[in-house]
């Protein structure tokens, strides 16, 4: 073998234009999550100020918007580099699928992201209300942290989170029909 197949055999086969479509689109939501989260917590827009709820509920959603970008990201780049890393040792490798469901896989997750944290604070935001009975509650700064940190726990294992609100939602709907027969 000639050196010069030996170097096309080492050189990795460029990805397909959708490849590089996801890891630039992954990085663009991870930056509107920053800026969406600098945005308002510096109260920039009017109407944040009004209404500490909404506030609140977009807040949740950039950080789990956050943590979904960040985990995609992740799961991005290990396959790239498990992908070249396998071809330079000379292993055969199975080619990444690049097809609409994996970009579609990519690009929804932080978007479930945003809608598990907004979702976490809801149901915290229930949970508190249940406990304390009371109309009107205040979360401290520190309980904000905590809530701000179980959006992004949320957005970063979407598929964990998806799993158990499925069996939660089973054990409801599987409690209410054996009561109505």
């Amino acid at each position: 073998m000639s050196t010069t197949e030996e170097k096309n055999d080492r050189v990795i086969a460029a990805y397909p234009k959708s490849c590089y479509f996801v890891g630039v689109s992954l990085v663009i939501y991870l930056l509107f999550a920053v800026l969406a989260i600098l945005f308002i917590h510096l109260n920039l827009l009017p109407v944040l100020t009004i209404e500490t709820l909404l506030r609140m509920h977009l807040m949740c959603g950039a950080f789990g918007m956050l943590g979904a970008s960040v985990a995609s990201i992740r799961k991005y780049y290990k396959v790239l580099i498990t992908e070249a890393t396998e071809k330079q040792s000379g292993k055969t490798v199975q080619k990444t699928d690049w097809s609409l469901g994996w970009v579609y896989y990519y690009l929804t997750r932080p978007l479930l992201g945003t809608v598990l944290g907004a979702l976490s604070f809801t149901l915290s935001s229930i949970g508190f209300h249940v406990l304390a009975n009371q109309p009107t509650i205040e979360i401290s700064a520190n309980g904000r942290y905590a809530l701000f940190a179980l959006a992004v726990v949320s957005g970063f294992s979407v598929s964990h989170v998806l799993d158990r609100l499925e069996e939660v939602s089973r054990q409801i709907f599987q409690s209410a029909s054996r009561s109505n027969n």
